[in-house]
């Protein structure tokens, strides 16, 4: 299923029903790579630390880097891509809660088994929200995010990029995809039960995505 065309479809969907939005900050050391398996902007230069999402299921992908170099060594500590899979609630104010490491040896340590410690919190109500959290063996080569996506593929573990609120939002307003049905398909299907307005702000989206 390409992803790009499932989210595209949710958004179409989303333009009608004014999803309510949530976010995901992370601070330093963690960054995050992918969004529901989409790269976000970060680079050498850029790290990224938070991500705005709509209510309901989504996967994200972090990365532990942090420099604990001395004037006589150079330790760069980067730990295996951490997954988190959580369905969340509608304007949550979700953060990743653990016990940051102060140095190398700690971090050594920490992330041995970094996904066991970390847990998912709302800032909102300072409660912990259910979430799938695991980490994967960091691939080789120079394309991090797309060795990440290539494992989870791989695995069966790649976020699927239909929701359930955004698939059963446009359910109701628009009527159900045939079974089946992938992702040109649902967008086809959506964008022909839209009224006018809809599909005009949908132009305006998917021109500024490009």
């Amino acid at each position: 299923m390409n992803t790009r065309l499932t989210l595209a479809a949710l958004a179409l969907a989303g333009l009608s029903f004014g999803a309510q939005a949530a976010s995901l900050n992370v601070d330093k050391p963690y960054q995050l790579l992918l969004v529901d398996g989409e790269k976000t902007k970060h680079s050498v230069l850029n790290s990224v630390h938070s991500a705005e999402v709509g209510a309901g299921k989504h996967q994200f992908v972090l990365e532990y880097v942090e420099d604990y170099s001395t004037k006589q060594n150079i330790q760069v500590m980067e730990g295996d891509p951490v997954i988190i899979n959580v369905d969340t609630p509608a304007d949550a104010e979700l953060t990743l809660e653990y016990k940051k490491p102060i140095n190398y040896q700690q971090a050594r340590e920490f992330l041995r088994d970094q996904a066991s410690q970390i847990s998912v919190v709302d800032k909102r109500t300072g409660q912990p929200v259910a979430a799938e959290i695991y980490t994967i063996y960091r691939p080789a080569g120079l394309d991090l995010t797309r060795g990440i996506q290539d494992s989870l593929r791989e695995n069966n573990q790649a976020f699927s990029g239909r929701t359930d609120a955004a698939i059963a939002a446009a359910e109701a307003k628009f009527g159900a995809a045939p079974v089946d049905a992938d992702s040109l398909e649902m967008l086809k299907h959506w964008w022909n039960t839209a009224d006018k307005d809809t599909q005009r702000a949908f132009q305006i989206w998917a021109i500024q995505q490009q």
